[in-house]
């Protein structure tokens, strides 16, 4: 008897496909209403099998509710397992450019296994979306998790889009390979520890750019520092290279892994040290996820305390975090009014050839004035249409 391989799951949004060899194709479908999903289901396992030059299988699919795209993954997913030299399906996905100083307050993880998790993932408001194929994807599925990503990227319209890889030392280049050809804005870095953790990342990425006509230098890095050698050369890490543009804190990894507990006065350290090292590189810096997500009074207090630090980004793990992060760091009315008397002042002292001014009482120093300038231009782009 041929031997059979099984990817997906009973999940909603989800299916289960079995493959096995066969003298041709095959395909059996099993869905709610076979009246009116059959012959959908079934054109997209023709198209699959055919994009991959293969007949002489035969295909059983267990519908869930699967959309096109995890259709198309788990079949191809299965396929490949069972014909093990078989490439991959490359795709063509072109993404725009991101802007290296984009808003980024929240980047919302997405475990890159779960297709009910990730459907409409990109609809949530998240300034960038993190499909994660490190941490939160077992072992056991890894392979089907990072073609299930490649076609949810192909498929997808994200406002920008990262992608979370293995360590290089496991099986980071196997999902570079799988999910480079479909564009994503920016690949993230687990557990950077060192500039050359950046650079060996470059080269792969610079290498895959090259090999998938995609435009060298437009895919950009996102470290995450997770171990206190790398808040020790968090400095070299955000200067590596110029495709970093945001550095992530991970805290669950750090407190791990120095043997403190997650408190406040415990992370003060590399948070600080994170911030200052982002702020010489000209760089953004991001904070560590906020496990509790029914604790909305206990986010905000913790947003609003990183914010005081400098940082200006966080991450979400549920979709419900981000509008409470996103308003720590929306600029009140207040503080746009005084921002604009601020710039106004400085405008007239310069007018007058005034080398010193106050306001309220108050000098306006240099660093008063690029903060209340920064402040305008976050309001500014927050009327763009962000929210």
């Amino acid at each position: 008897m041929s031997e059979q391989f099984e990817v997906g799951s009973a999940n909603k949004g989800d299916c289960i496909v079995r493959v096995t060899q066969a003298g041709n194709l095959a395909i059996s479908i099993e869905t709610a209403n076979e009246n009116l999903f059959s012959s959908g289901v079934r054109a997209v396992i023709e198209e699959t099998t055919s994009t991959l030059n293969v007949s002489k299988v035969s295909v059983s699919l267990e519908d869930h509710g699967a959309l096109d795209y995890v259709i198309r993954s788990r079949v191809e997913a299965a396929v490949r397992l069972l014909l093990s030299d078989l490439p991959p399906w490359r795709t063509e996905t072109r993404r725009a450019r991101s802007m290296r100083d984009r808003l980024r307050r929240t980047r919302l993880y997405a475990p890159g296994n779960n297709p009910r998790l990730l459907t409409g993932i990109e609809l949530h408001g998240a300034d960038c979306v993190l499909l994660d194929l490190e941490d939160s994807v077992p072992l056991a599925e890894k392979f089907a998790a990072r073609v299930l990503v490649k076609h949810l990227l192909a498929a997808v319209d994200f406002p920008e889009v990262w992608v979370r890889i293995n360590p290089l030392s496991t099986y980071g280049r196997d999902d570079l390979v799988e999910v480079m050809p479909a564009s994503p804005n920016g690949i993230c870095l687990p557990k950077a520890e060192s500039a050359s953790d950046v650079m060996d990342l470059v080269d792969e990425v610079a290498r895959l750019e090259e090999e998938n006509e995609i435009d060298v230098g437009s895919t950009f890095i996102m470290p995450i520092i997770e171990t206190g050698k790398g808040v020790l050369h968090a400095e070299e890490i955000a200067s590596a290279d110029e495709r970093v543009v945001i550095i992530a804190f991970g805290a669950e990894d750090y407190t791990r892994d120095v043997g403190a507990r997650r408190t406040r006065d415990a992370l003060l350290y590399p948070r600080a040290r994170i911030v200052a090292a982002c702020a010489a590189a000209g760089i953004q810096a991001s904070d560590t996820v906020y496990a509790d997500v029914n604790d909305e009074e206990g986010l905000i207090a913790e947003t609003e305390h990183i914010r005081d630090l400098g940082f200006v980004s966080k991450g979400a793990i549920n979709p419900r975090q981000i509008e409470p992060i996103h308003s720590v760091f929306r600029p009140t009315e207040e503080e746009i009014e005084m921002a604009k008397k601020v710039i106004a002042a400085a405008q007239e002292a310069e007018k007058k050839g005034i080398g010193a001014v106050a306001l309220g009482g108050k000098m306006i120093d240099r660093p008063v004035l690029e903060r209340a300038v920064r402040t305008i231009a976050l309001a500014d782009q927050l009327k763009g249409g962000w929210r």
